[in-house]
């Protein structure tokens, strides 16, 4: 994915940021059909809290999250984030929840990926085009 395009979809996200946030995250909960949730990490270099919003896949009841950083070649900080520091806030259906992160594995990855590209080829376009693999992270409620 090109320059151009991240910087129009970082855009995109500030812009759908706002509305999720006047909304306490009841406006917004799809893009491109995916079900959005809101992420709060701790940063892993400065112990600050970290927000994102993100697309995900169910998986056995817990949202699971793909980082493939717009298609960049490093995992994105929110994944390093959570491999530092696993315990995390979620909100997703208009509810805060706090959860622990695990990162997927072997078949159960691979099972997680192909229901994602399933639903979304862009997934397939950025393992095209990447070198490193794609995590996957599970957020299991506590």
């Amino acid at each position: 994915m090109g320059e151009t395009n991240r910087t129009f979809m970082r855009i995109q996200w500030q812009a759908h940021k706002v509305l999720w946030s006047a909304s306490g995250g009841r406006i917004g909960r799809k893009v491109g059909g995916l079900p959005i949730l809101e992420l709060v990490t701790t940063g892993r270099k400065s112990g600050e809290p970290r927000q994102i919003l993100i697309t995900y896949f169910d998986h056995d009841g817990s949202p699971a999250l793909v980082g493939t950083n717009a298609g960049r070649d490093s995992d994105p900080a929110w994944v390093l984030n959570l491999r530092a520091e696993p315990n995390a806030r979620a909100r997703w259906d208009g509810a805060w929840r706090t959860v622990t992160a695990r990162e997927l594995t072997g078949q159960e990855h691979n099972q997680v990926w192909e229901a994602a590209v399933t639903l979304s080829s862009a997934y397939a376009g950025y393992a095209e085009s990447l070198t490193r693999p794609i995590p996957i992270m599970l957020l299991v409620e506590d």
